[in-house]
């Protein structure tokens, strides 16, 4: 029986340990903010899970800190009114180019996290160089998979965006453009297609161009914070990065991360990125 039992004693003191040392280097309490989410009632209902997880691996108190939006969350990291902040790749170059110092905790990577290129079948468009003189919409500016990357991949094309095509930012409209045939295409994340030619035929519609595969959705931590702190973070989300993923997708609110994996990241994986906002001059 003791001999069964040593195992166990030794994880909770590896955890007891932990917590100690995180408690040590971490801040009492850790300001946690998702870009995309404004109020505070959704915010808590959508991580109180991972949250709970969080609390529990480092022995710290976490508060939510809403945001709303990418100017609001630099601005708040800037100000060190918040913490922590799960970001998309987009907003993550973002912020570590207007405030210097954050740095990338773990990341999120999205299953089928990738752009492409909608048009109808009988359009006679196969190609993005078929795109030339074509109105296409895409969603919202600075998106990572809905405008940055579906540019990038134009400009990689040889297209010039602002004079060889129109482009419309028609956000949540835009597939219902491209069905009521007001686009001749439609640039958006891969996730858009299946339900879109559910409903509305897969003989329809197809995809013409894919673009490459998306780095990961960064936990950023704020310059603020130590590097022991974000060491202790990294060791602790990785303990077990499936629990704290299974957290997140608890509540039902955040199907995007389904199938995702928590990883190690390292900011040269978002150069893609950097690069696209330099060719595209792109500014938030």
């Amino acid at each position: 029986m003791k001999k069964s039992l040593l195992p166990l004693a030794a994880a909770i003191a590896l955890t007891a340990t932990a917590q100690i040392q995180a408690a040590e280097s971490c801040p009492s309490t850790l300001r946690f903010a998702d870009t995309g989410i404004e109020g505070s009632e959704e915010l808590q209902r959508a991580y109180q899970g991972f949250v709970d997880e969080v609390e529990s691996r480092l022995g710290v108190t976490v508060e939510f800190f809403p945001v709303g939006n990418r100017t609001t969350a630099i601005n708040a990291l800037r100000f060190e009114q918040v913490d922590i902040v799960l970001a998309g790749p987009s907003e993550y170059v973002l912020m570590a180019e207007r405030v210097e110092g954050t740095k990338a905790i773990t990341a999120i990577v999205r299953d089928a996290y990738y752009s492409v290129f909608i048009a109808p079948t009988d359009s006679g468009i196969e190609s993005l160089e078929d795109l030339e003189g074509k109105h296409v919409a895409m969603k919202d500016h600075g998106s990572t998979t809905g405008h940055i990357m579906p540019s990038y991949m134009l400009h990689q094309a040889g297209l010039d965006i602002d004079r060889d095509l129109r482009i419309s930012l028609l956000d949540g409209a835009r597939m219902q453009a491209l069905a009521a045939g007001e686009v001749d295409a439609v640039g958006t994340g891969i996730r858009d297609f299946a339900p879109f030619v559910a409903q509305h035929g897969e003989e329809n519609y197809r995809i013409i161009a894919r673009g490459q595969d998306m780095p990961g959705d960064p936990m950023v931590a704020g310059p603020h914070i130590s590097a022991e702190c974000i060491t202790e973070m990294q060791e602790a989300f990785m303990n077990d990065p499936d629990g704290l993923l299974q957290a997140i997708l608890a509540p039902g609110e955040r199907d995007k991360y389904l199938g995702a994996k928590m990883v190690l990241v390292q900011d040269s994986e978002y150069d893609m990125v950097r690069e696209s906002y330099a060719l595209l001059g792109l500014s938030d």
